[in-house]
């Protein structure tokens, strides 16, 4: 047990870990899912925000961009990988990146199921303005 835990910074901090990286197909998939992922989102986003759902428009609406983001990253590391590219090839910043997106997609998971039915009954509460009293002064 000891011996691995010597061995784990010289197995993610490896200048040239080489290309013997069987998970290229993997990735590519996931790559794949999270640029489609993004488009479906988008689409999504379109219908909520033509049903006037304003918070979620609010809240949201880099989804898509994040995603394409971490896609051309992976991408970019994957090739990297490929090419071998001493200090951009090592493993950590796959493990980085993946990270990172477990990070944001629970972050957004938690935005979606705590905060936002708060923010639309808070919206939703508000009293509404008809266009003809906008303009004339408040007591």
């Amino acid at each position: 047990m000891l011996e691995f835990i010597k061995a784990i910074p010289g197995y993610l901090f490896e200048k040239s870990p080489g290309q013997a990286f069987s998970y290229y197909t993997a990735m590519l998939v996931l790559i794949a899912l999270l640029i489609a992922s993004s488009f479906i989102f988008k689409s999504i986003h379109k219908k909520r925000v033509q049903n006037h759902d304003f918070v979620f428009k609010k809240m949201f609406k880099k989804i898509p961009v994040r995603l394409v983001y971490f896609a051309i990253g992976l991408l970019f590391f994957l090739a990297v990988r490929y090419e071998n590219i001493p200090y951009f090839s090592m493993r950590l910043w796959l493990i980085l990146i993946l990270l990172g997106f477990l990070a944001m997609l629970g972050y957004y998971l938690y935005k979606y199921l705590k905060v936002y039915p708060k923010e639309r009954d808070n919206f939703e509460s508000r009293p509404k303005v008809d266009a003809t009293s906008k303009y004339l002064p408040n007591k």
